[in-house]
């Protein structure tokens, strides 16, 4: 079961990284080298043994050649005579078989017993009448099996060639005894494959899949998920187990000062309320006095104005604060979400007069009853419609919509202004992330906009042309119970 675990992570892991170089600079190599090794070994055994066999069997072909030629024929002078006493006379004949015929093939003798009216006519017997020994590997055309023959010439007195011996012997001993080493070889080149294979996976498992868990963890680091970053165990006393050491405790350390400076954050945050609601308070009762003089009045309405953007910035910083501990939470109770949204649009269009931009909305009229935060909601809403009045251009218009779907509630803010760059845009709902921007701003609100729309279950689509405008996008998905009260 363990082995099979292991072979389905390296089935989902092995083709890529470290595992693929170890796969064409390790394994491919040794796979390589041992096949071809095989192969050549396997070619040179067989060569080794056919060769012994075509040597020995040359050899007892020409001693017998020369034993006619020097005794046999120069005493008896009658081919038959002769051809008769060579075969009988052969003492090898469990081992191979000798047939001898004259020059024409009419005439032959074997030493197998059986009579042979006719010699079979094989290249090494063409070779021999022509005075050439030769030998030839093939099959007998009567009983298939597979032999290998030499051929010699036979001399007579005149030194003319007057016939031919022919030796012959099976191969199928020797073909027998090659299966045998072949397959020995075989499985001895498939044991070093498979012990290389399993020393790599060993290598894989205790190499390549700490160091994916440590990259990671390593990417939880880098995008800030502290809480969600896996703790390391690799345990082993060598340099991985080391990096895993140094990573934990590294994200121990970037944890509590993550915790630290959220603390701090929170604690500013609260302290700093009080004197932003004083200032507040005072503009807004000094505003109310008619008898303070123009340039005042403006001056305590600017303290006013920027003692709002400040309170709005420091509630961001809670909400950041919040989130980043995991801490942002929503308290929800059924809404209708369309009010909501027309009420925040209507809100900021009164603002938006102020900087010569105009929001075109049509009012629905329609109903849609959510379980959600309304203050949150309120707050995305804000957050979003604020963002495009930002970057619009003096003149023009942002345009809000609703879009009901089965399942679904679309809210659509867009402008029609300086628009997202491509590299900025999968950045721009990072906390503090403001790419090219230089207007006025945190960087903290679609951070925080998206987290309590997620929170909601549903999400926040941006989509920009740089120099066109962008169109922000925030679905939330509608209860089927809900559903059926809204359309009773």
């Amino acid at each position: 079961m363990k082995i099979k675990n292991i072979f389905q992570n390296l089935k989902t892991n092995l083709f890529s990284g470290i595992a693929t170089r170890w796969l064409i600079s390790v394994f491919g190599p040794v796979f390589a080298v041992v096949l071809l090794s095989c192969i050549i070994l396997c070619v040179f055994v067989g060569n080794f043994y056919t060769a012994t066999a075509r040597n020995k069997l040359r050899a007892e072909t020409e001693n017998t050649a020369k034993y006619f030629e020097g005794y046999v024929y120069p005493e008896y002078r009658d081919f038959t005579t002769c051809a008769q006493l060579l075969v009988s006379d052969f003492d090898k004949k469990n081992m191979m078989e000798i047939q001898v015929s004259n020059i024409s093939g009419k005439s032959a003798y074997s030493s197998t017993g059986f009579a042979v009216t006719e010699l079979s006519i094989t290249p090494d017997v063409l070779e021999a009448r022509a005075g050439d020994t030769s030998y030839w590997t093939g099959r007998l055309e009567t009983t298939g099996e597979k032999i290998i023959s030499y051929s010699a010439p036979l001399y007579n007195t005149d030194n003319r060639v007057c016939g031919t011996v022919r030796m012959l012997s099976s191969l199928k001993n020797i073909d027998e005894l090659l299966s045998s080493i072949y397959l020995i070889i075989g499985l001895v080149g498939f044991f070093i494959i498979a012990l290389t294979a399993f020393s790599g996976i060993y290598f894989i498992k205790s190499i390549v899949l700490p160091v994916r868990q440590i990259n990671r963890v390593a990417l939880d680091i880098a995008k800030g998920n502290l809480n969600n970053a896996d703790t390391l165990n690799y345990s082993s006393g060598d340099e991985i187990g080391q990096l895993c050491r140094n990573i934990n405790m590294m994200a121990n350390e970037l944890s509590d000062s993550q915790k630290v400076k959220n603390d701090f954050i929170s604690q500013i945050s609260h302290e700093l309320r009080t004197p932003i609601t004083a200032i507040r308070g005072w503009s807004e009762t000094m505003m109310a006095d008619d008898s303070l003089n123009e340039l005042t009045r403006r001056g305590v309405k600017i303290i006013n104005d920027e003692t709002e953007r400040l309170s709005k910035m420091v509630e961001e910083m809670l909400d950041m604060s919040r989130m980043q501990s995991g801490r942002l939470s929503i308290s929800v109770s059924p809404v209708d979400i369309i009010a909501e949204f027309e009420n925040t649009v209507f809100m900021m269009g009164e603002r938006a007069k102020g900087e010569n931009i105009s929001i075109v909305y049509n009012m629905s009229g329609d109903e849609c009853i959510l379980n959600c935060d309304k203050d949150r909601m309120k707050q995305v809403f804000f957050n979003i419609i604020d963002n495009a009045i930002k970057h619009s251009n003096p003149g023009s218009q942002v345009t809000a919509a609703v879009k009901r779907e089965k399942n679904s509630v679309q809210f659509i803010i867009e402008d029609f202004g300086a628009g997202i760059s491509r590299e900025d845009l999968p950045y721009v709902k990072e906390m503090f992330y403001k790419g090219s921007s230089q207007k006025r701003g945190s960087g903290i609100g679609l951070g925080v906009s998206d987290e309590i729309v997620r929170l909601h279950g549903g999400s926040l689509d941006i989509e920009s042309e740089l120099g066109i405008g962008t169109k922000v996008t925030v679905t939330l998905p509608v209860s089927e119970e809900l559903q059926n009260d809204n359309t009773d």
